[in-house]
């Protein structure tokens, strides 16, 4: 070539000693040793530095490049690029690049681009590829604007991996949190994926066949279905160029729940980097199916248990309620007497009570009335309640001895049946007296004794109402040695005596002795109505539209001539 400045700017280059070999001479350029100081001091600058550097020069801009600029012409460009026109080196992208030149040239003005996307065919394929660059001015010796400098950088790698980092928070953000079925989790998944430029297709296989439940992008290939199949039969990842197929496992057995199929783009070389792009948001989809279908069977185990509880609860319910309507039945008639007993079970029947009622004649002629109250509600109450009436009933009835003996007996009969404390209850037991040859129409004396239950309340004949207020003895079934006391009162004609259980008169906002002063009250004046009438008086005063414990009442009133027993 003969031009010894070229000799020497090319001499630290391995491109640049390759363009020695370039027939200059047959460019519109010609040998080197003929070009201007201009142009000279710029291939010295472009050769002399590491830095992707590209000139052009003349009325064909003919190209010149430097090691650096050497890896952006991919795999075909280089070396033929080397000394050849712009516009055909670049014909691709000149409908991008060429009006930048032309901006230049013409103005003189330096252009910068970053991050342009250029759909480039430099190794053999069109690959999507971002350059960050600056085209600027180059004058001849006379100062006419006649070549570019291109001081360039491929970005090519950054912007796809932030795009695929983006990606895969965008796939994260759409995965579902429940499970219904396949299709109704694949359709936000692969919409998201379809919006992703590195999946060319996404394909989400169900079991049955293996069939497609959802697809996106382009059409299936040849080869997918075997290897779907394979995944299925393996419950393995396969990974073939430009594929990912990724097998969902189920975390109960070796089953296999579906399979997913990424496909990527013929844009951008299959590397490891794509490889692994794409494996990673697999299996962050299949993490994720996984992780919700095992959460499904997890809820539906809990809510098939919640079910069969709440159909054991039920059944139990129903048990106790039958039990309860067995036991409390109507009471008999008693002459000088009126008997009404009423039970009203708990809001919705939310739980089984253990309230309890009797009433039954002895063989003296004296008249028992009984009203107690089990700790608990449940089933088991419910039995004890029906083993503690019929304790009651038949100790009363076959001793004819005063309330606070039966009640002695009723506490031995729990400590020897070793019933245990689920025997604990309140309890009041009472006896109308009656002397023998007694006439209608005189006073009745009753004795009763009370295992911690709530006191009796009488309202006289002329509405006056009395809380028969005293100590109560222990409840029943806590200690079968507990002392026990009788208390009396005198009932005449129209007078009644009211029994019943707490949850009559206990809330949570009021004290247990203002609610009996108020019970009182509501009775106060309720003489004159029947026994039915004072009943659905006390409910109402005392107690919201819906109760919140069982509810039991025992209502006796002497009569002076001849009397009735009304049942609940």
């Amino acid at each position: 070539m003969g031009a010894e400045w070229f000799e020497d700017a090319t001499a630290r280059s391995a491109v640049g000693r390759e363009a020695r070999t370039v027939a200059w001479d047959a460019t519109p350029l010609g040998p080197p040793s003929t070009w201007p100081q201009s142009l000279r001091h710029a291939v010295r600058l472009c050769f002399s530095t590491r830095f992707p550097v590209m000139m052009v020069w003349g009325p064909d801009l003919t190209l010149i490049y430097n090691d650096g600029y050497r890896e952006m012409l991919g795999t075909d460009k280089h070396p033929g690029a080397q000394g050849a026109p712009a516009r055909v080196v670049w014909a691709e992208i000149w409908d991008e690049i060429g009006p930048l030149f032309d901006t230049v040239l013409t103005t003189g003005r330096p252009t910068l681009s970053r991050d342009l996307f250029l759909l480039m065919n430099r190794s053999g394929y069109d690959e999507e590829t971002y350059f960050t660059f600056s085209y600027s001015p180059l004058s001849d010796d006379d100062g006419r604007i006649v070549g570019v400098l291109d001081i360039a950088t491929e970005t090519t790698h950054e912007v796809v991996n932030q795009r695929r980092l983006a990606a895969l928070g965008e796939v994260q953000a759409a995965l579902p949190t429940t499970f219904t079925h396949l299709r109704n989790f694949a359709l936000p998944v692969v919409k998201a994926l379809s919006g992703c430029p590195d999946i060319s297709r996404a394909a989400v296989y169900g079991v049955t066949g293996p069939q497609v439940v959802l697809e996106s992008g382009e059409a299936r290939e040849a080869d997918e279905l075997d290897l779907v199949v394979r995944a299925f039969r393996s419950g393995r990842r396969q990974v073939v160029p430009g594929m990912v197929v990724k097998p969902v496992r189920s975390d109960r057995g070796s089953g296999v729940l579906a399979v997913l199929v990424l496909r990527a783009t013929v844009v951008r070389p299959w590397d490891a980097d794509y490889a692994r792009f794409m494996v990673v948001m697999s299996t962050t989809v299949a993490a994720a199916l996984r992780d919700v279908v095992r959460r499904r069977a997890h809820d539906d185990a809990l809510r098939l248990r919640a079910l069969r509880s709440e159909q054991e609860r039920a059944r139990a319910t129903e048990v106790s309620l039958a039990l309860q309507r067995a036991v409390l039945t109507d009471p008999p008639k008693f002459d000088d007497l009126e008997v009404v007993v009423h039970y009203q079970p708990a809001a919705a029947e939310r739980d089984i009570g253990g309230d309890w009622y009797d009433a039954f004649a002895t063989r003296d002629g004296s008249t028992f009335v009984v009203i107690g109250d089990v700790i608990g509600h449940d089933l088991g109450a419910a039995v004890v309640m029906g083993q503690l009436r019929a304790l009651v009933r038949a100790i009363g009835y076959d001793s004819q001895e005063t309330p606070a003996r039966v009640l002695q007996r009723v506490d031995a009969a729990i400590d020897g049946l070793a019933l245990g404390s689920a025997a604990t209850a309140t309890a009041l037991v009472a006896r109308v007296e009656r002397t023998p040859g007694q006439r209608p129409g005189r006073l009745r004396t009753v004795r009763w004794s009370s295992a911690g239950h709530p006191p009796p309340i009488v309202v006289r004949a002329d509405g006056r109402s009395e809380i028969l207020a005293v100590r109560n003895d222990l409840l029943l079934g806590m200690d079968p040695g507990a002392p026990r006391r009788d208390h009396t009162v005198d009932i005449g004609p129209g007078d009644t005596l009211v029994l019943y259980t707490d949850g009559l008169i206990e809330t949570r906002d009021s004290g247990l002795r203002a609610r009996l002063d108020q019970l009182a009250r509501v009775l106060e004046g309720t003489h004159t109505a029947d026994l039915g009438s004072v009943v659905q008086t006390a409910l109402s005063g005392m107690l919201e539209a819906t109760a919140d414990d069982d509810v039991a009442i025992v209502m006796v009133r002497a009569t002076p001539d001849g009397g009735s027993a009304v049942g609940p």
